[in-house]
């Protein structure tokens, strides 16, 4: 953008001395700019060689009255004020929406697992799953023996399974002692 005002203020006469003599020096060297301005030379010379239109200077009078009859204000910024405040009101309006219609709706966690804010049952199991079981594996079991991960994974990789009930607990205890293809330790 710049390079091109700069040679129209070359090909109209509008650089100091100095500058013209830089504009020049950077012609030489850049033959990319001077073929920009010998298009820009054809282009103006082109235009000034074609007949004129008989009232052109009336049509541009009336044009100018036109343009410079509705003035603006230096400080007329109001209308982006109201942009951004009509999308700060979107916004706000998606993030409402979001929550109090998408979210609920969305329901519990997957099953087998349980969030950090839920109750934690007083019977649980403390288990380490081999290295590589497959999770669908390891939410079948927990599927069938009716327990949830409510903790971990720890350090160790020890995960913490509740369960609802004394009996459901003991079960299970006995279920996973005997899956030793994935699961590699289990305690009370």
């Amino acid at each position: 953008m710049e390079r091109d005002q700069d040679i129209l203020d070359y090909l109209q006469d509008r650089l100091g001395p100095s500058e013209r003599e830089t504009f020049e020096k950077t012609m030489a060297r850049d033959a990319s700019l001077a073929a920009e301005v010998a298009v820009m030379r054809a282009v103006r010379s082109e235009l000034d060689a074609s007949p004129k239109h008989a009232q052109a200077e009336a049509v541009w009078d009336r044009l100018s009255v036109e343009i410079d009859g509705t003035p603006r204000a230096a400080n007329d910024n109001r209308q982006a004020w109201r942009h951004v405040l009509r999308y700060a009101a979107v916004a706000l309006l998606a993030i409402a929406v979001w929550q109090f219609a998408v979210v609920p709706r969305i329901g519990e966690a997957p099953g087998g697992f349980r969030t950090a804010s839920e109750q934690v049952d007083d019977f649980a199991l403390q288990v380490k799953f081999v290295d590589g079981a497959p999770f669908g594996d390891i939410s079948d079991l927990l599927g069938t023996l009716g327990g949830v991960i409510s903790d971990g994974p720890s350090a160790l990789g020890l995960v913490r399974v509740s369960f609802p009930d004394a009996a459901a607990r003991a079960a299970a205890l006995e279920a996973m002692r005997e899956q030793v293809d994935f699961v590699e330790f289990v305690a009370e």
